[in-house]
C-alpha cells in the first residue's frame, strides 16, 4: 500500500471532522509571487528545503513529503522527497513548479501541514502536534494551528468526543446518538473557527495564490458552495495560469458533475449495471450471478484504509447472519490497491473466518467497478432487489438493517406467480 493509504488518508480524515458535525495538507522573506511570475513559474522549478528536530523521531526513521495536487492519480500519491532522520533530526530538499499543499509524514503517525514553497521551512512542536513554520504561505495558509482559539477549540472537540464514546456500544443506536448529538456544540465550535479564519482570507484582500491554497482545503460549503467556488476558481485561473491545485479542482468538480448523474441513474427504482470483481481465489464473480440466486443482495464498496467502512462491519455482520438465511446476501468490493491489505483487514474484521459474505477486490476509484456507479467516496452501498431494481442507496448503520428487513419482508408478503 502507498504512503499515501496511511499518513496522508489519515491526515486528511482528521482534517474533515472540521466540517463533520454528525455521521462519519518564496522562502519567508520573499513576497508573494506577481500574478505574471506565478503563472508563469510553472516552467521553473521552486527549490524548498524543510528540516526538523522533533522529540520522538527515531534514528533512521523516514520522513516523507507528500504533495496530492502534483500526482497524475490523488489516490496513489507517492512522496516527492524524502528523508532519514539522524540524531533526531532530518532536512529534506527538492523543487516544486508553483507553491503548492503538501503533507509531512514523520513515520510514527504525526504529520505536518505546510505549502511546500521555495526557501526554508523548519517544523517544530506546536501544542496539536508537529507545525511548520517559516514560509510566508505557511504561515499563511495554516496560521489557524497555532491560533489560541483554535488550540483550544480543537482540545474541546476532542475532549468531547473521548467522553461521548470511551467504553460506547457502537451497536446500541440510541447510545449513539445520544454520543454524537452530545459532541455537535464542540465540532461546530471548532468549525466556525476554521471557518472564519478561512473567511477573513477568502473575502479579503490576500494575494490569490493564498486564497487558492485556502480555498482547496476549505469545507464551508455553506458561504462557498459550488457555484462560488467555480466562480473564485475561474478568476484564480485567469491570474495563476494552470496552477496544479485548480487543475485538481477543476477536475474534482467534473467528477463531482459525473457523480451527480450516475447517482440519478443508480436512485432507488433504477435499475443496477452489472459488475464483476475478483475474489481471493483470483475467480471472477459478477455481481448479476449473486443477484440470480438470491433476493436482495447490498453491493458494498469499502478499503481497509477507510475507517467509516471498517466501522459498518459490526452492523452488517449482525444483519448478515440474521437474514442470510432468508435469502440475503452482501456482494462486498474493496476498492483496495493491495491484495494483502484487503485480506488483512477482512481477517482482522470477520475474526478466525473472516467475513462471512462474497467479498471481492476491484482495485481502485479509477477501476471499472467503481467508475460504473461513479463512487467517489466510501462507504458506499446499493441494496438491489432480486429482479435488478435498486431499492436502497447509501445506507449506513442501523438504516441498513431496517431496509434490508423491510424489503425482505416485501418480497415475503408479495402473492405467489
Amino acid at each position: 500500500m502507498s504512503l499515501f493509504s496511511t499518513s496522508l488518508r489519515a491526515s486528511v480524515l482528521a482534517g474533515a471532522v472540521i466540517a463533520t458535525l454528525a455521521l462519519s495538507a518564496c522562502g519567508r522573506d520573499e513576497a508573494p509571487a506577481s500574478p505574471s511570475s506565478a503563472a508563469s513559474a510553472a516552467d521553473a522549478r521552486q527549490t524548498f528545503t524543510i528540516s526538523g528536530r522533533l522529540e520522538g523521531l527515531q534514528e533512521g526513521q523516514q520522513v516523507s513529503l507528500l504533495v496530492p495536487a502534483l500526482a497524475s492519480d490523488p489516490t496513489k500519491v507517492e512522496p516527492i522527497a524524502t528523508a532519514t532522520v539522524h540524531d533526531g533530526a532530518f532536512v529534506l530538499t527538492g523543487s516544486v513548479p508553483q507553491p503548492v499543499p503538501g503533507i509531512l509524514t514523520l513515520g510514527d503517525h504525526r504529520t505536518a501541514r505546510l505549502v511546500v514553497e521555495p526557501g526554508e521551512l523548519r517544523v517544530e512542536a506546536g501544542e496539536l502536534g508537529p507545525v511548520a513554520r517559516g514560509g510566508r504561505y505557511t504561515d499563511l495558509v495554516y496560521g489557524y494551528l497555532q491560533r489560541p482559539e483554535y488550540v483550544a477549540a480543537f482540545k474541546a472537540n476532542r475532549e468531547a468526543n473521548v467522553k461521548a464514546f470511551s467504553n460506547i456500544d457502537e451497536t446500541d443506536e440510541a447510545a449513539m446518538t445520544a454520543a454524537r448529538e452530545s459532541t455537535v456544540p464542540a465540532a461546530r465550535r471548532l468549525a466556525t473557527v476554521k471557518n472564519d479564519y478561512d473567511r477573513a482570507i477568502l473575502d479579503g484582500d490576500a494575494p490569490t495564490l493564498v486564497k487558492l491554497l485556502v480555498l482547496s482545503e476549505n469545507y464551508d460549503w455553506k458561504r462557498y458552495d459550488e457555484a462560488r467556488r467555480a466562480q473564485m476558481v475561474a478568476a484564480f485561473r485567469a491570474e495563476l495560469g494552470a496552477h496544479p491545485l485548480i487543475v485538481s479542482m477543476e477536475r474534482a468538480a467534473e467528477e463531482n458533475a459525473k457523480a451527480r448523474q450516475l447517482a440519478e441513474k443508480f436512485g432507488p427504482g433504477k435499475p443496477y449495471a452489472d459488475i464483476q470483481a475478483v475474489g481471493v481465489d483470483g475467480k471472477m464473480v459478477k455481481l448479476s450471478q449473486v443477484l440470480a440466486r438470491n433476493k436482495l443482495v447490498l453491493l458494498d464498496f469499502w478499503a481497509s484504509w477507510c475507517g467509516p467502512c471498517r466501522g459498518e462491519f459490526p452492523h452488517l455482520l449482525k444483519v448478515y447472519r440474521e437474514f442470510h438465511p432468508h435469502g440475503f446476501e452482501i456482494y462486498a468490493v474493496s476498492l483496495d490497491e493491495d491484495k494483502a491489505d484487503w485480506t488483512k483487514a477482512m481477517h482482522e474484521e470477520g475474526g478466525s473466518d473472516d467475513l462471512p459474505w462474497i467479498n471481492l477486490q476491484a482495485p481502485g476509484f479509477e477501476g471499472e467497478a467503481a467508475q460504473a456507479y461513479g463512487v467517489m467516496q466510501l462507504p458506499q452501498n446499493y441494496l438491489i432487489a432480486g429482479d435488478g431494481t435498486i431499492v436502497g442507496v447509501g445506507m449506513r448503520e442501523w438504516d441498513v438493517e431496517r431496509a434490508v428487513r423491510a424489503q425482505l419482508r416485501k418480497v415475503d408478503d408479495a402473492p405467489a406467480r
